[in-house]
């Protein structure tokens, strides 16, 4: 089947490249810069940053899981996507369903009247993404749906790519109905409704107000206050939600320090935790607004973007050489699924799987190196919690003024 799909590099991070491409698909343009805009753009209208911190322990889980988020909103995407293209005055419908054929019944018809759509699916269910059966229904995606073809029953996705991947119709459906928590959730794009460079600024405004706000929230649960509790479960030995408690048997550490490392690094995240994307829109920010202030705050968000990166390669030191190892096959299989080899693609997640099982089996930590590189780490989440307040605490000084 062919149709013209958006030229142009992968995208960064799911829901807002998803949205990118889609803009520039219907030709929707900037209306300060008259050019389509930008994934940092839209990050930054959204909302910009967060900070999330889970470490879920559950009884039918082997091992425990950590969960880290980055982007405002980082655990509902469905309101990050409804304050976006509320602020940016597009026409959009989010959708719920009851049952997996209505949901498919529905994109079919939105399909069929030539209006593209944002889904939610879980990741593993994907075929092309050659994921473990463990983490089915763990990993909720989005990706930007826009032709079927009903006789081969085939559909069309953008999911961070720079060609469209073609999916069977069943397998997406099935990825649909395997998310968590689930009603199925879509978001139908309409048209662009109008807006104004004055309305766009205070769209920028406005998002810029969102992020600092959530970034300072007092609980303990919410914004920058998560990594002060990452960084005491870190080195606590008291707690027994501690990590030096939790991961007294090694077994399920391993899993943990990779994903520290794949969240921050490769994940949706730029490399940089966001930070480095959220960098380049408040310089973006700076020259809409005539407000030159932000791009001084953009430079506190270059120098934490490379902390954060820091943080990551920490989590598996490079001088041991199964963990070096380790990072650039990860690194290859991102790469490659960028580039659409999914030949590479494959051959990386199964060559990460052999060497995670010998990891498994010899882990190459003791226990007293385990307790160093905890301290290490808590350290470097100590330092990056205070220099994320700084940046937020000036980020929302400038959006009161």
């Amino acid at each position: 089947m062919q149709f013209d799909f958006p030229k142009g590099p992968p995208g960064i991070h799911p829901p807002t490249a998803a949205l990118k491409k889609i803009l520039q698909f219907r030709g929707v343009l900037n209306p300060i810069t008259q050019k389509p805009y930008s994934e940092a753009v839209l990050l930054g209208v959204g909302g910009g940053l967060d900070i999330g911190y889970i470490l879920f322990q559950f009884a039918h889980l082997p091992n425990p899981m950590l969960l880290l988020g980055f982007r405002n909103q980082w655990n509902n995407t469905l309101a990050f996507l409804e304050n976006l293209t509320e602020r940016l005055n597009l026409l959009v419908d989010f959708l719920t369903f009851s049952d997996e054929k209505s949901a498919e019944t529905a994109l079919q018809e939105n399909l069929r009247e030539n209006r593209l759509a944002i889904v939610w699916v879980d990741q593993a269910h994907l075929p092309y993404h050659h994921l473990p059966e463990s983490l089915r229904g763990y990993i909720t995606h989005q990706v930007a749906v826009y032709a079927r073809d009903g006789r081969l029953w085939r559909l069309y996705l953008d999911d961070l790519s720079t060609q469209p991947i073609e999916v069977r119709e069943k397998d997406f459906t099935t990825a649909r109905a395997n998310l968590s928590l689930n009603n199925y959730p879509m978001m139908v794009f309409y048209s662009a409704g109008e807006l104004t460079p004055h309305d766009l600024r205070e769209s920028l405004r406005s998002g810029i107000n969102a992020c600092a706000t959530q970034l300072l929230h007092p609980l303990k649960t919410i914004g920058i206050s998560n990594l002060e509790t990452w960084s005491e479960k870190l080195v606590d030995r008291h707690d027994h939600q501690g990590w030096l408690n939790i991961f007294k048997n090694t077994t399920g550490l391993f899993p943990v320090l990779r994903s520290i490392y794949e969240s921050i690094k490769r994940n949706g995240t730029g490399g940089f935790a966001l930070r480095k994307l959220y960098s380049d829109f408040l310089h973006v920010a700076a020259g809409m607004q005539n407000n030159p202030a932000l791009n001084a705050i953009a430079g506190q968000y270059l120098q934490l973007s490379n902390h954060w990166a820091n943080l990551a390669e920490n989590a598996l030191p490079s001088r041991i050489s199964e963990f070096d190892r380790i990072k650039n096959l990860i690194n290859k299989k991102y790469d490659a699924f960028r580039q659409y080899d999914l030949k590479t693609y494959k051959k990386s997640i199964n060559d990460l799987q052999a060497l995670e099982t010998t990891i498994l089996g010899d882990f190459p930590l003791d226990y007293p190196e385990i307790t160093q590189l905890f301290e290490k780490l808590s350290s470097q989440v100590k330092l990056i919690s205070e220099l994320e307040f700084s940046a937020a605490q000036r980020l929302r000084d400038i959006s009161r003024r």
